[in-house]
């Protein structure tokens, strides 16, 4: 895989994490901040524009080498990067003329779909090198690490931002969305992903860091304080909510949140017969979000604008 080049990289619209001005080319390699002087390499293809702090652990990279692995084929990966696909063709009009920048990319998976999918792909950034180096064996775009707990440094300006399933790893997800705001230009898309029902969240989540999961009134309403448009809002994958719902009640009749052995990993696992028939139903499902809003689902899928500046 070619490294980017170093226009791609000045492209990015990034900032210094030390104190917020401008991180331009620098002239060796990697990034030097305009205001402070602050040099940021790049090591091994990934910009490493961190300032060295650190916060409450939002993923286990344990997880990290498996999902390669996976993705190409687990029914929840299938599904869900095919309807965020459909999302940014239907509900971006100018959609050729924008570039992604991912937050939160990990290993890479949904975001080299994407690309390979003809959207194009400015940048991507993570809190984990451990994920940033197996995206950059698939991915030919700008990788940036960033630091865990604190907000990427980027600058103001960008024209399509993507967080997918990463909002609900953050404390603070109000002010997150507000940052989100200020760094997309007027006119600019936000296309996020989410964990949804509050009464699904249980040990699972939790091991999976999750803080939250959301209703869908609760994140219209959070996007809105934030000074979004929502144009898209809408539960999917409906047919897995019937299933965890069965998992997880008799646990709470028992009085335990107590996941099942192995948990998460068992949850990642390729099962011939059931993976076949999920991806069959959400395949059907897929064609009917075209149409429809499900009252339900275990996923909520947001397309929100910063409203365009008023002449």
């Amino acid at each position: 895989m070619s490294e980017p080049a170093a226009t791609d990289r000045l492209a990015l619209n990034l900032a210094c994490p030390a104190c917020g001005g401008r991180a331009d080319g620098d002239p060796g390699s990697g990034l030097r901040c305009a205001a402070c002087g602050a040099r940021y390499p790049e090591i091994d293809g990934i910009l490493r524009l961190v300032a060295g702090s650190s916060g409450a652990p939002g993923y286990d990279p344990h997880y990290f080498e498996s999902l390669p692995r996976i993705e190409s084929r687990h029914f929840w990966f299938v599904a869900r990067r095919a309807v965020i696909l459909d999302a940014l063709r239907r509900h971006i009009p100018d959609l050729a003329q924008r570039a992604l920048f991912d937050i939160g990319c990990g290993t890479g998976g949904l975001v080299s779909y994407l690309s390979a999918e003809g959207i194009r792909v400015l940048g991507a950034c993570d809190a984990y090198v451990q994920a940033l180096e197996i995206a950059r064996r698939r991915l030919d775009v700008p990788l940036v690490l960033v630091d865990e707990g604190r907000l990427p440094p980027l600058a103001p300006g960008h024209g399509l931002l993507t967080m997918f399933d990463v909002l609900e790893h953050i404390d603070d997800d109000r002010g997150t969305l507000a940052w989100l705001a200020s760094v997309l230009e007027p006119g600019g898309y936000l296309i996020l992903t989410v964990p949804a029902h509050p009464f699904l969240f249980d040990e699972s989540d939790e091991r999976a860091h999750h803080r939250r999961r959301y209703r869908r009134g609760e994140l219209r309403e959070k996007l809105g304080a934030a000074g979004f448009e929502t144009l898209r809002l809408t539960h999917f994958m409906a047919p897995l909510v019937p299933m965890l719902a069965a998992l997880r009640a008799p646990r709470r009749v028992m009085g335990t949140r107590k996941a099942a052995p192995r948990g998460w990993d068992a949850q990642l696992r390729v099962v011939p017969g059931i993976n076949t028939a999920f991806r069959a139903l959400l395949a059907v499902e897929r064609r009917c979000l075209r149409l429809i809003e499900p009252p339900f689902g275990s996923s909520l899928l947001a397309v929100a604008r910063r409203p365009r500046l008023r002449a």
